[in-house]
């Protein structure tokens, strides 16, 4: 990436503020990783790795071993971002004057680039084989998403997130281990903008609006407590649920409370290993506008399918599809028309590469503002 680029995007997340369109009511979870997204965002039975801590603690127990990640980084963008992306390489992009600005607006009207950064670090330390495990996470999120709208009078909505999260948590195996309680922890520093910036706004020479100057900040703690069921039958069923209380965040926007329930298996077949997962998330409609009762955007399947284990929970190559918020999975290597969302190739822990695509629902209602986006995951660790 070049000087130049890296300058631009620092630019934007320093300077533009955060979509909050009227049409776009994302559900804006945090943590949301590269697996779990190409599962169709599944995890509250599913979960296990380093997303457990954010999608249901008691999943802990599905990690068999002593896991670090030093660090891990994952990038998220979405297809009109990386439109204007391109335009940043070849220096077409630019909002320093009136011209640009309005310019701007008009070649864009309809578009919403969305990019999102993750990185931090995570440690779990399995302590026996029925799933007693404790652990601890740091993770910064950055999140910049632009939406251009209004053919007749063009405007840009914007919102920027920057959040630092810091979590422990543990899962507690009960008698044989079939059952398992867990609970997290979690600590979160928001500071957010959102703005809308229109052709009035450019006429008048009007400044965009700063994070340090114009955002709003807060912090607030809460606990997820979870439970995980388990079957010892050889396909191995898994029952899940999990609570998340409600997180204050004063002039910051709150984490709403949430319940969810979730059912995964694992199949093995020699060198195959083939996981199913479905999630009902948000039970009491706690996301989105309140007119938002949309069941579709609210269920979740996935299918993992990996190959050469490693682990219990890793394999050399791994390939991954989902049903997100009404939509099936895209194709990441779309020539082959394959219909996957997500492939990791792991080198044990030390290594791990993970590549996903997935739509994410900004409307009201499942099918209404599909946003294709990208995933890009990187961990080092041991």
């Amino acid at each position: 990436m070049s000087k130049k680029v890296l300058t631009l995007w620092i630019s934007l997340l320093l300077t533009v503020g955060v979509p909050v369109a009227v049409n776009a009511i994302e559900y804006r979870r945090i943590g949301q990783d590269y697996r779990s997204l190409a599962m169709g965002n599944t995890g509250i039975a599913s979960a296990n790795n380093s997303a457990a801590l954010f999608y249901n603690p008691a999943a802990m127990a599905n990690i068999f071993t002593w896991w670090a990640d030093l660090p891990f980084l994952q990038v998220s963008y979405s297809d009109d971002a990386a439109a204007l992306y391109d335009m940043a390489q070849n220096g077409s992009f630019n909002l320093e004057t009136q011209e640009d600005q309005i310019n701007f607006m008009n070649d864009f009207i309809g578009q919403n680039p969305f990019i999102k950064l993750d990185t931090g670090a995570n440690l779990f330390i399995n302590l026996d084989k029925k799933g007693l495990t404790v652990a601890a996470n740091y993770t910064y999120e950055a999140v910049l998403d632009i939406e251009v709208r209004n053919p007749s009078l063009p405007e840009i909505n914007s919102f920027i997130r920057l959040d630092h999260i810091r979590q422990t948590g543990v899962s507690i195996p009960l008698g044989l281990g079939k059952l398992v309680l867990g609970v997290s922890y979690k600590v979160i520093e928001r500071q957010e903008l959102d703005f809308t910036y229109d052709l009035n706004n450019a006429l008048a020479n009007d400044d965009f609006p700063t994070l340090d100057e114009n955002g709003v900040k807060g912090s607030g703690s809460g606990y997820d407590v979870g439970f995980l069921y388990r079957t010892a039958t050889t396909s191995r069923i898994m029952i899940g649920g999990v609570w998340r209380k409600k997180i204050s965040l004063k002039d910051a926007t709150d984490i709403p409370e949430e319940y969810a329930l979730g059912l995964s298996t694992l199949h093995s077949y020699g060198i195959f290993r083939l996981v199913t997962a479905m999630d009902w998330r948000d039970i009491t409609n706690q996301q989105g506008s309140a007119g938002d009762k949309s069941i579709n955007r609210r269920l979740h399947f996935g299918l993992e399918l990996g190959i050469l284990p490693l682990s219990k929970n890793t394999s050399w190559i791994t390939l991954r599809s989902g049903y997100n918020q009404g939509y099936f999975a895209t194709q990441p290597i779309e020539s082959y028309n394959l219909g996957l969302s997500g492939v990791e190739i792991a080198l044990g822990h030390s290594l791990i590469l993970g590549y996903t695509k997935y739509i994410e629902e900004t409307g009201e209602y499942a099918g209404q503002k599909p946003s294709p986006r990208t995933v890009i995951y990187l961990s080092l660790g041991f």
